[in-house]
């Protein structure tokens, strides 16, 4: 059967899910791989600890060389001290950060790449020092609708950058609705950056074609509303 371009982006966002439930720290009842752990610290600009910072080992997928995919493994929030320890499998991952604690959000942080090399190895050092910033909101308003035959696919994604190499991490995959015959979606509290906003339109009958596509790249700047126009073709 042929599977068209929204059945795999969707298929795509629901193994990234999948991860998030069934990494080392899932509760899906799955297996998980064999690990060892990372130990880091997180704090601000000043040196301080930041408690509550959730705290994520990411691995690099996808064959895109200009722009990686982030896949998470393994989350968890930091200590009142700042410190965490994370399971982390054997491979190579970096330590990522795009947190808000309490009423600050921070600018994302990526850290540098280390390397797990045998089950129940520790490694240590992978401190995180964060950023407090202004966070923006993005409101998309998609037009023309979709008819009542028709879904929308909306998916934000965040670039970020980390040794040179800018990578790409899903912030949110959903189904726009059409209220009072106006279709937006509002992101609110996104720490300021560059973000990649793709749409697929399909029929909701019989093989749920494709028939429209948009795409865009946007920069969120500290303390902005960006209203955009995401015009299907």
């Amino acid at each position: 059967m042929r599977r068209s371009p929204l059945h795999s982006v969707l298929l795509a966002c629901g193994l990234l899910l999948a991860g998030l439930g069934c990494g080392p720290q899932g509760d899906c009842g799955c297996t998980p791989p064999p690990s060892g752990m990372v130990q880091g610290r997180v704090v601000d600009g000043q040196g301080l600890p930041v408690g509550g910072a959730e705290v994520c080992v990411v691995t690099t997928t996808g064959s895109d060389s200009v722009h990686p995919g982030l896949s998470v493994e393994a989350k968890g929030s930091s200590r009142a001290d700042g410190t965490f320890e994370l399971p982390a499998s054997v491979g190579h991952h970096r330590l990522l950060a795009r947190t808000r604690v309490g009423g600050t959000v921070f600018l994302p942080r990526l850290g540098p790449e280390f390397e797990v090399k045998a089950v129940g190895m520790l490694v240590v050092g992978q401190d995180l020092e964060l950023t407090a910033t202004v966070p923006a909101t993005l409101t998309v308003t998609i037009t023309p609708v979709h008819s009542a035959q028709q879904e929308d696919a909306l998916l934000l994604e965040q670039r970020l950058l980390a040794e040179g190499i800018e990578f790409t991490l899903t912030i949110a995959s959903l189904k726009p609705a059409v209220a009072g015959g106006v279709e937006t979606v509002a992101f609110a509290s996104q720490p300021p950056g560059t973000y990649a906003l793709s749409l697929w339109r399909s029929e909701t009958t019989g093989t749920h074609p494709v028939v429209g596509t948009a795409k865009a790249t946007l920069t969120l700047v500290e303390g902005a509303a960006l209203e955009h126009a995401l015009t299907v073709q």
